[in-house]
Parts: C-alpha cells; sequence; structure tokens
C-alpha cells in the first residue's frame, strides 16, 4: 500500500536527517527504521538512541561515527541533545573530535542517562553574567539612572527588609566590602553585614569607622577575586554599583534636577504647562504629558499607575482615565511603563491575539505564555521560551511523564492525599512511649515492653503496665486481657491498615475513591505475607515462656532521631 504524499515528505526528511548524523549507517536499514514514521523530534531522538544501541551491540565494534570536522560535529550533537548547555557540548566535542569511538560512547552516555548542564541553566547563566557586566564592568551612569531614576530612595526603602535580598549573595557581599576596606579584618566584616541584616550601605557606614590599626590584619592577603562569582541577586548588584559610583550618580542626579527646574521655569514663563485631567496637576511639563486616543491628556505618573492596575486586574485594553470610551496606545504604554512591565503587556497582547486568530493546532506552554504549532505525531510540548524550556505532556498538559501513561500519573493534590495516608499508616505502625515520647517498633518477643527510659507499657494497647498482671499468658483463659504473646506481623499489618482507612475517610476517600490514583495500601497484606514467610512469629510453649520471665529478652527496636536503640525487657 503506498504512503500519503505528505506522510512520505515527513519520511524522507527524517531519513535525510538520520544520514547525515550516520553516514556510515546503511541507507537501507535507515530506511526501514523510519518507515511510516514523520519527521518529529521525539521520533528523531528514538531513532537516534535505537541506532547508536544497535550500533553498540555490533560484534565488530566498528563506530558508526566518523571524525568530521569539528562545527559539522557540534551542530549534530546539538540536534541530538538540544535541552544540553552548548558550551558543554562544545567544550566535549572538541576535547573527543579527533577520538570517533569515544565520542559515540559520549553520545550514547547522554542518551541512555539525560543527566548534564541544561540549555535552560545556560541561558540562565548568560543573563545573570550579562546582568553583572551592566552593573560592574560596563557601568553606565545614564542607563544605571533609567533603571533607578531616584536611587537614594529606592534604596532608602530597601533598609525595611534587606535580608530577603541578600540569601544567596552572602559571599559576594562579604568579599567586596573585605576588598573596599583591606586591610580590616575579615571577622569585622561579617559582624557589620549581620549587624546591618547584610544591607550594604548600612554595613559600610559600619566600617567606615573601623578603620584604624586594631581592626586590620596582622599579615596582609591578597585582594579576593570576585569576577568568578556568580551573582543572583541584582538588588545586591544595584546596591554596590550605587556604592562604588556613588559620586557620578548623584552628580548626574543633581545636574538632571537643575535642568528639570530650569525647563521647568522657561515652561512656566512661557505659559505651556499644561493640566492632568485624573489628578488636576496644573504645572505638568508638555514632555510629561500623554494623550487617549481620543486627545484627552494626563501626566505620566496617572497613566502609569492606572495602567498597572488594569493589567494587575487581568485587563489588557487600557481605557482612557476619563469617561470616553478611548484607550492608550502601546508607544504610550511603552513610555510610561518600566520596560519589565511594558514587556508582560506585549506577551499577554501577543498571546489574546494568537488565541483570537483560531490557528489550527496552536497549543500554549501551561507554565507560561509561549505559543507554537507542535509537530502532530509529538507527544510532547517542547517550550523554547528561554525564561521556561519545560517539556509537557500534550494531552494531560502535566510535566513530561514518558513512559507512563497519563492516567498513570499523580496531580499534585493526589500525591498530597497519598502522602497523607502514608504518613498515618507510618504513624499506626510505630508505638509511643508515654512517659518520654520516644518510637518504636516491635521485631520479637512478647507485648511487655521496657523503654530506655525505665517505663513498661503493654505494646497492644499503649495502657502502663506495672506487671504482668495485664496480660493473658500462653495457655491462659483471661480473654479479656491483652494477650502477652502476638503474632507480631498480623497486628503490625492490622495498625497499618486500620491506620489508612481512618485517613481515607479524614480525606472523604469513602465518598469519592477517584481522588487517590495510587492506594498505598495495595501490597500491605502481601508484603506482610512475605515477612511472615522468611521471619515467622514464634510464640513459646508455657513452660518455655515461664522460664523466659527472669531473663533477658530483646524485645524492640526504638528509633529516636534517627538513633537506632536497642531495648530489652
Amino acid at each position: 500500500m503506498s504512503q500519503p504524499s505528505g506522510t512520505y515528505i515527513k519520511q524522507k526528511e527524517l531519513i535525510d536527517h538520520l544520514m547525515e548524523i550516520f553516514p556510515e549507517v546503511s541507507p537501507n536499514y535507515l530506511r526501514y527504521i523510519c518507515y511510516g514514521k514523520a519527521n518529529t523530534p521525539t521520533v528523531l531522538h528514538e531513532l537516534i538512541s535505537k541506532v547508536i544501541l544497535e550500533n553498540n551491540r555490533d560484534d565488530q565494534g566498528q563506530s558508526t561515527l566518523k571524525a568530521r570536522d569539528f562545527e559539522e560535529q557540534l551542530e549534530i550533537l546539538k540536534q541530538i541533545l538540544p535541552d544540553a548547555d552548548p558550551s558543554y557540548l562544545e567544550e566535549n566535542c572538541r576535547e573527543l573530535i579527533d577520538k570517533p569511538e569515544e565520542l559515540r560512547k559520549f553520545m550514547l552516555r547522554l542518551i541512555e542517562s539525560p543527566v548534564y548542564p541544561t540549555k535552560k541553566e545556560y541561558i540562565r547563566m548568560q543573563q545573570l553574567s550579562s546582568q553583572k557586566k551592566f552593573y560592574t564592568t560596563e557601568f553606565d551612569v545614564y542607563e544605571f539612572l533609567k533603571v533607578i531614576p531616584d536611587p537614594r530612595a529606592y534604596f532608602e526603602h530597601l533598609k525595611k527588609n534587606p535580608a530577603k535580598y541578600r540569601a544567596k549573595s552572602h559571599l559576594y557581599a562579604e568579599r567586596f566590602l573585605a576588598n573596599r576596606f583591606y586591610p580590616v579584618h575579615m571577622t569585622y566584616v561579617q559582624n557589620a553585614l549581620k549587624r546591618h541584616d547584610y544591607g550594604i550601605l548600612g554595613a559600610c557606614k559600619y566600617l567606615q569607622k573601623l578603620r584604624s590599626g586594631k581592626h586590620y590584619m596582622i599579615s596582609y592577603k591578597k585582594l579576593y577575586d570576585l569576577e568568578s562569582i556568580i551573582v543572583e541577586d541584582i538588588t545586591l548588584l544595584q546596591e554596590i554599583a550605587f556604592i562604588e559610583h556613588r559620586e557620578e550618580i548623584e552628580a548626574a542626579v543633581e545636574a538632571r534636577k537643575a535642568q528639570e527646574v530650569e525647563e521647568q521655569k522657561q515652561a512656566k514663563l512661557a505659559g505651556i504647562l499644561q493640566t492632568c485631567s485624573c489628578c488636576f496637576d496644573d504645572e505638568v511639563m508638555p514632555n510629561e504629558i500623554y494623550e487617549c486616543e481620543n486627545g484627552c491628556i494626563f501626566c505620566k505618573n496617572c497613566v502609569r499607575r492606572g495602567s498597572e492596575v488594569a493589567f494587575g486586574d487581568g485587563k489588557l485594553e487600557f481605557f482612557c482615565l476619563n469617561t470616553c470610551s478611548s484607550f492608550f496606545s502601546l508607544r504610550t504604554l511603552q513610555a510610561v511603563l518600566d520596560s519589565k512591565m511594558f514587556s508582560k503587556v506585549i506577551q499577554k497582547k501577543q498571546l489574546q491575539e494568537v488565541k483570537a486568530a483560531g490557528i489550527e493546532d496552536l497549543e500554549i506552554c501551561p507554565f507560561c505564555d509561549f505559543a507554537t504549532i507542535p509537530p502532530p505525531g509529538d507527544k510532547i510540548f517542547h517550550c523554547l521560551n528561554p525564561e521556561c524550556l519545560r517539556e509537557t505532556c500534550r494531552l494531560c498538559k502535566e510535566p513530561a511523564h514518558l513512559p507512563l501513561r497519563c492516567e498513570e500519573v499523580e496531580k499534585e493534590e493526589e500525591v498530597d492525599i497519598r502522602t497523607y495516608i502514608e504518613n498515618k499508616m507510618t504513624e499506626a505502625l510505630l508505638r509511643k512511649c508515654y512517659k518520654c515520647g520516644i518510637s518504636f517498633i516491635k521485631t520479637e518477643g512478647c507485648n511487655k515492653m521496657t523503654c530506655s527510659c525505665g517505663a513498661l507499657m503493654c505494646y497492644v494497647c499503649g495502657k502502663p503496665v506495672t506487671n504482668y498482671q495485664h496480660f493473658n499468658g500462653p495457655g491462659g483463659d483471661r480473654f479479656d486481657l491483652c494477650p502477652l504473646y502476638s503474632d507480631t506481623n498480623q497486628l503490625h499489618e492490622q495498625a497499618v491498615l486500620k491506620g489508612a482507612e481512618i485517613a481515607k475517610k479524614e480525606k472523604g476517600l469513602d465518598l469519592d475513591p477517584s481522588k487517590l490514583k495510587i492506594d498505598p495500601t495495595l501490597g500491605v497484606q502481601e508484603y506482610y505475607k512475605d515477612v511472615a514467610k522468611r521471619n515467622p512469629t514464634v510464640v513459646p510453649p508455657l513452660g518455655v515462656a515461664m522460664a523466659l520471665f527472669g531473663g533477658q529478652v530483646s524485645c524492640i527496636l526504638g528509633i529516636f532521631e534517627g538513633v537506632v536503640l536497642s531495648i530489652t525487657e
């Protein structure tokens, strides 16, 4: 039967792709394994793995890879491992380019066990590096003031809760201050930071008062290298840049203010100041006035606040602040909003427009707003947003879970219910000393337990006991009492199942069992049957039991703060 033309084209693309990667593999073999398949990332990855694995089992041990031009081989590696850190692939490719067999093994290892630096982490590190340069080696005062127009007020506000910005940046903060106040001893630097909750400005003021001989290091050391430290805390970098370039920044701020005052004065004399239709400020500079499409005029602050409120309410049409039905243009929004906020607005509007277009087979990443049309045969959605790069199942919209089917994967609320039941099962299995609170579980022996603290209790009911009168011994007829000996495995099984039953009712599973996808009680009975076969409970005859009363019988295994204790009767 001939294949449809569309399928044939996709199959040929797949064959050509594989022949490019494996030029020494038989074309007929590649055509055979590609029959009926489309050229999708998932299918390509599966077939690459298949070819490499088949080649690995070749008795002659001949490599299907030959030494290629470095750039060509690197591009192939990137195609095979699209989510891998490109610098990691480049480093290994450069090292193994003249060793095709070792390069093949390297590829095989990564395909079989995909544990390697990811492209997402690479992009993040590149962004962090660029961000660091912006505030250090490539600092520009005017670019800085675009991000933080009023630095003094901004950093004064940060003092209210600086600790949350410093959690992952203590090392960089300590070494920056140690270099700045060299040769003050590091101990004083650390104390200054702790005293000011790792606020750099406060620590600087404190250290400036300590610059005397008694605070200096006895033997001088080299300055710390700050270039090698990756800093995720952008606020820390901003504050350090402010400290390093404070005079330059404050001079630029003062110059800007003086210019604004002069321009305001000249505008007032010329009679060109305008009035905002929202806050009614009547001294707004013409360059600070923004209009809706209908010509209503407002100051920058009013348009910015109104737009932020509308966006926070989920709106993407930014209507005039007056009663007219017009709205603000994207050009106006770009002028009044900061770059991050405007970028979010654009992304949301683009997504809205794409949805409204009714594009067939369009899919959107469940974790961000990236939209694309994935190949029809691909079961996995590959997000190409550099800040996301998540892989999700196209059917259930959960994180990719191959080879499991959708119905086999637990959702977050199902995991919560299952773990709650499991915890209750554990609690039911463990006994707790009424006196010291130690948790324990019996492995063998009678039910009269002696804790390491000296407390006596019954393993069956958990009540305190003083002697053997609480129990019905072997051969006794006091069945109203707790048994001195019992089947420990059966006792544990009953306790665990009862604990699970109570937990299920607490979570409403008796009314709606479908809320639990994986039942932790399944297999409990089989487990204890297996335990009973391997370690059966032995109840001694009457005479033997009486002879043991005065001896030392190992009864339980106590567990306290991770320490295993042997407790004897």
